[in-house]
């Protein structure tokens, strides 16, 4: 599976640009730069984006890409804005980044993002009730983490955090009822045992811990009591090959789940990223997923 950092990072410079010039409209509001963790002493922020109106308001975390070791929050900015907009409040993280923080660390991260939304939903009017993800890239892959191992046994949810078995927040965390992820790498296990070039995030090569090729590949956690998932990907993505979502897709329908894969027909990783018809389909997914 090729995964290309440099061109990732490149793209994801790139897409920030495009998102801080996409600002909410006057119909919500937002608020910036709150601390929802510090695991290890380093303060984790987010940006929530909130509908106008009152009642309680489906919520959907977003989740950026950019190889996780690169980007931040202010890449989905215009999703986030573009979800508020249309009566879905969202909440936009930062996470701790590789090869400095490696996996599961990423996924902790999300579990403390939920967790957050689950303390704070009476202060911004979240329907913890009806949680979605939205995540692009490295971003969807920790999407479809979170998606996969909702049914999961508390053995196989360990292999893939560095909380205890007896941490309180495992009995806090809130269950997603939907999920979004655009062109993200679901299965490391097909790497060649010797390759260096998940090192950085995962440690080691596939020969020397198979195990944590297995924990974070969404694709062996494929099972019936999955959350449905979306699937967003570029025909022609060489950065993360189209076959790669295709694989737990696949695997999903063959378990009943009722996941939907929607091409960007002759569109590569970027492009999709910006394609309008990512933002569309990823709203009249969530927004009839999360009705009530």
């Amino acid at each position: 599976m090729p995964f290309f950092r440099p061109l990732t990072i490149f793209l994801s410079t790139f897409a920030v640009a495009v998102a801080i010039a996409d600002e909410p409209k006057p119909s919500s509001r937002i608020v910036r730069d709150l601390v929802y963790a510090s695991p290890a002493g380093q303060a984790l922020q987010c940006d929530v984006f909130s509908p106008a109106g009152r009642g309680r308001f489906p919520v959907t975390l977003v989740i950026h890409g950019g190889a996780w070791s690169s980007g931040s929050k202010m890449v989905m900015g215009g999703f986030a804005a573009k979800l508020a907009e249309n009566g879905i409040a969202a909440v936009a993280i930062n996470y701790r980044h590789a090869p400095e923080y490696k996996f599961p660390a990423q996924v902790d991260d999300v579990r403390e993002a939920l967790l957050w939304i689950h303390d704070n939903a009476d202060n911004y009017h979240f329907d913890t009730a009806r949680i979605g993800l939205f995540g692009y890239s490295a971003g969807g892959h920790l999407a479809c983490m979170i998606a996969t191992l909702q049914d999961e046994s508390p053995d196989r949810v360990l292999t893939t955090s560095d909380w205890p078995a007896n941490d309180d927040r495992w009995k806090r965390l809130p269950q997603i009822a939907a999920c979004v992820a655009g062109g993200p790498p679901c299965d490391f296990q097909q790497l060649p045992p010797q390759n260096t070039g998940m090192t950085f995030f995962l440690g080691a090569t596939r020969g020397e811990r198979p195990d944590v090729y297995r924990a974070a590949s969404p694709l062996s956690f494929s099972s019936a009591g999955d959350c449905p998932i979306l699937f967003i990907h570029g025909e022609r993505d060489f950065v993360v090959p189209i076959t790669s979502s295709r694989s737990l897709y696949d695997s999903q329908l063959a378990f009943g789940v009722k996941s939907v894969f929607v091409p960007i027909e002759k569109q590569g990783h970027m492009v999709t990223f910006l394609h309008p018809k990512t933002s569309e389909s990823m709203f009249e997914y969530l927004q009839t997923q999360l009705a009530r």
